[in-house]
């Protein structure tokens, strides 16, 4: 399948590139400003999808909106209404406004409608992702990068709404229709991306903030939200690369090690320990902290007994020849012994963060299982 992308070098055309450059047996024909519109001409024979992102938002004069949005799509239609090539074009939200960016669209979109048999025009809301220029046209991308960068932002109301949708729904939701599926939200003629965010930019800074914290700590926030997940895959992505290394603690005495890995305040927290041979570490109990062991490398014995009931008490050996999550019940006293000729390595969850304060540590020797 061969594909023509114009506006390729642009937000939306880059992520669309990289994600079908890793589709089997899809050959991709850009466009981009630079070009001269020969290089369609030549190909169109060849094609047999086109995506139409190429268009103009801030230009320097208003005449530009036209002959960016409008014209090119002219073009572009008048070379193929008379070939069966379906066509992707990117518009915006803005088409029904009275301005000329969205009149400009608007002209693109009714030229479509009037030309074409087999055409997808797709009004899209504010998309954020990797890749969008900053201090440009895209809230969140400059939030992300002036942020990250320590660079002053400005926020007029932060009450203000934005509908945001994310460039790799955007991407998904083009190559199904590209593989023949139909668009999953269609209004009269126009396509829209589901799903949609509807949030504040006093929340996005909020969060973008938080999220530029967490890069010095050991601390990761939440993201078991749908948006604030992808708003801090984007913020990371505009994260200095020479700011993503950050160092953790490790904490050595005469048993090995002990290193804190990563701390969230709603699943608590993940550490990994080092043993010498026959160390054995534990011999404590909680009443609410509970642990999970998973024992990476080498060979152990895990042994926990009831802290009310002296019949009660288990063993388990365990290996990296077969790793096994072992769940440490609340109530039973615990310890762990390297068993091997070699270090052992220990991963550990802990579904509580640690305080010193109330550590909710007990000791008590495990009884042995007779």
């Amino acid at each position: 399948m061969k594909v023509l992308i114009t506006g390729s070098n642009g937000f939306i055309g880059k992520n669309l590139v990289s994600h079908l450059q890793e589709e089997d047996n899809v050959e991709i024909i850009t466009y981009d400003v630079k070009d001269n519109f020969s290089k369609i001409e030549d190909n169109i024979d060849d094609i047999d999808f086109i995506f139409h992102l190429a268009g103009v938002n801030r230009p320097q004069s208003v005449e530009e909106f036209y002959h960016g949005n409008s014209d090119l799509t002219k073009k572009i239609v008048d070379l193929i209404k008379n070939k069966n090539i379906p066509l992707l074009i990117t518009s915006s939200i803005q088409a029904t406004k009275d301005n000329d960016y969205g009149k400009s669209k608007k002209i693109a979109e009714d030229y479509i409608i009037d030309n074409l048999k087999e055409y997808y025009i797709f009004r899209l809301h504010n998309v954020f992702g990797k890749w969008c220029r900053p201090n440009y046209n895209s809230v969140v991308a400059t939030f992300c990068y002036n942020i990250s960068h320590d660079l002053e932002i400005k926020v007029n109301d932060p009450n203000t709404e934005l509908s945001l949708i994310y460039i790799d729904d955007i991407i998904e939701e083009f190559i199904r229709v590209m593989k023949g599926s139909k668009p999953e939200e269609i209004n009269d003629k126009y396509c829209y991306i589901n799903p949609r965010y509807n949030v504040t930019l006093g929340y996005i800074t909020s969060k973008l903030y938080e999220f530029k914290d967490s890069m010095n700590s050991i601390y990761v926030p939440n993201t078991g939200n749908d948006f604030i997940k992808k708003l801090y895959s984007t913020y990371i992505s505009y994260v200095d690369v020479n700011k993503t290394v950050t160092t953790a603690t490790k904490n050595v005495d005469e048993r090995g090690a002990f290193i804190e890995l990563m701390r969230t305040y709603e699943n608590g927290q993940f550490s990994v320990s080092f043993s010498k041979p026959g160390i054995i570490r534990g011999n404590h109990y909680h009443h609410t902290k509970l642990e999970r062991f998973i024992v990476i490398k080498g060979k152990a014995k895990i042994s926990f007994s009831s802290v009310i009931d002296d019949n009660d008490n288990y063993s388990f050996i365990v290996d990296d020849n077969e790793i096994k999550i072992v769940t440490i019940p609340v109530g039973y006293t615990h310890n762990i012994e390297n068993i091997g000729d070699d270090e052992m390595i220990l991963a550990i969850w802990c579904n509580e963060l640690f305080d010193k304060e109330k550590p909710d540590t007990y000791y008590k020797k495990v009884r042995e299982k007779k």
